[in-house]
């Protein structure tokens, strides 16, 4: 089953399937997002392979060249969105000092096809939304106008710049190129990021990407500007400022994400903060 579920004359458009096996060519049209509901799709885009499991999805454009696999007892639940160049490049020459690089990354060739999590990108919570949308059938009238469009076309460029910009902090002329590097690369920044309460090791991290633990460093530092310590380090006070910001214990958060003790916790809190745990945590009971 492959339903239509809305459709312009702009080129816009949203596709809800349920599919057990398939392997055929795929396109994606203008920014081209694949979202897998449920289940598990196998992508072969631009040469490279791409397992794409629940809750994941793919992006591509009018360059990429692809085929799907689906090979499942039960149904793929998928979600297939389109959006139209011309909204794209409304929505890169909004947010870029230079419209014409964004746009140029982001509709040609050099695009950078890779696999997402719906719990690690912008557009996440968007596509979550759409599916509850479309399983309890209140879309209709949130997609009558170009609106919701714009809204992911904003979310993948707010994405989509982040990969633009540290991509060009690489500089590697060997055997690999900066895509090539920086996919590794990504890919190491993703496990850290699902796996954001467990102490990792440099050695956890970097089996996974298959490179030496002084590479991996290196290369993690001139990409994203911090080490992978400070990084992780940033990333858990991030999410216990939001749990103290609900009301959670100060030890209780402390201990969850990482830290020794309140004290050591309190200490980094306010180095990134700027205000202690507490005072944070009041301020929103």
């Amino acid at each position: 089953m492959n339903q239509t579920i809305y459709s312009d004359e702009n080129a816009n458009e949203i596709r809800f399937s349920e599919i057990k096996r398939i392997e055929s060519e795929v396109a994606f049209k203008g920014l081209g997002i694949k979202y897998v509901v449920s289940g598990e799709e196998t992508y072969y885009a631009n040469g490279k392979k791409f397992m794409v499991r629940e809750g994941e999805y793919i992006i591509g454009n009018d360059f990429t060249k692809s085929i799907v696999e689906i090979n499942q007892e039960k149904a793929v639940e998928g979600i297939c969105i389109d959006i139209s160049t011309q909204i794209v490049s409304d929505v890169a020459a909004f947010y870029d000092l230079q419209p014409s690089n964004l746009k140029e990354f982001l509709l040609s060739d050099q695009f950078f096809v890779n696999r997402y999590n719906v719990k690690n990108t912008s557009i996440g919570y968007s596509l979550s939304e759409i599916n509850k949308k479309i399983k309890n059938g209140s879309f209709a009238n949130s997609l009558q106008e170009q609106e919701l469009f714009y809204s992911l076309a904003e979310s993948i460029i707010t994405d989509q710049r982040f990969i633009f910009d540290h991509l060009n902090n690489l500089d590697f002329k060997k055997n690999i190129t900066n895509e090539e590097v920086f996919r590794l690369i990504l890919q190491a920044k993703n496990f850290i990021d699902e796996n954001i309460k467990e102490n990792l090791s440099l050695d956890e991290i970097s089996v996974t990407i298959g490179i030496s633990k002084y590479h991996f460093i290196r290369m993690f530092k001139q990409a994203f500007g911090v080490s992978p310590y400070q990084y992780q380090k940033r990333k858990r006070l991030d999410f216990a400022k939001l749990d103290l910001m609900n009301g959670n214990d100060i030890l209780y958060t402390a201990i969850r994400y990482g830290f020794p003790d309140a004290p050591t916790f309190s200490k980094a809190f306010k180095q990134q903060f700027g205000q202690t745990p507490g005072a944070v945590r009041i301020s929103n009971i």
